[in-house]
């Protein structure tokens, strides 16, 4: 059975910050309670494999741009294509909400290995890095903005 993907019901954000909780390479604790927040404030949708949750994404819509607030696969289903069928899955629901631009914020952190591997995700799948802040302001630490045309 392939990944399925479908709009978190409110049972399932709970879920997803657990994902995130066992994250923590990822994940500071500060990030997490703003997690807990954004989850319900945004759109999340979910990602199943073989019927388990196994990842999530978070999407805030302005206008005709959608930004990935948060995304997250659970560890031991990194690398089964969850993350790329949840970024696939985000990227239809905008275009057929007439979003036009995709954008998403990453650690900046070039010596920082986990957001290594998260930027070459993004990079290998269509995003393009724009930006480059640091400290960013939010976050005390640096950031990239990458983008992508839908």
């Amino acid at each position: 059975m392939g990944v399925v993907v479908r709009l978190c019901v409110e049972g399932d954000h709970d879920k997803c910050l657990d994902i995130a909780r066992d994250l923590r390479d990822w994940f500071s604790l500060s990030g997490l309670e703003k997690m807990a927040v954004d989850l319900r404030l945004y759109d999340t949708h979910c990602a199943y494999l073989d019927g388990e949750l196994a990842g999530f994404i978070n999407l805030k819509y302005s206008g005709t741009m959608v930004e990935i607030v948060w995304l997250a696969v659970k560890r031991e289903f990194q690398g089964h294509g969850v993350g790329t069928a949840l970024l696939g899955y985000a990227e239809e629901v905008a275009r057929r909400r007439g979003v036009g631009l995709m954008v998403v914020k990453t650690s900046g952190d070039l010596g920082y290995e986990p957001y290594t591997k998260t930027r070459r995700f993004y990079e290998s799948r269509g995003f393009m890095p724009i930006l480059s802040v640091n400290p960013y302001p939010e976050w005390g630490e640096p950031m990239i903005l990458y983008v992508k045309c839908l």
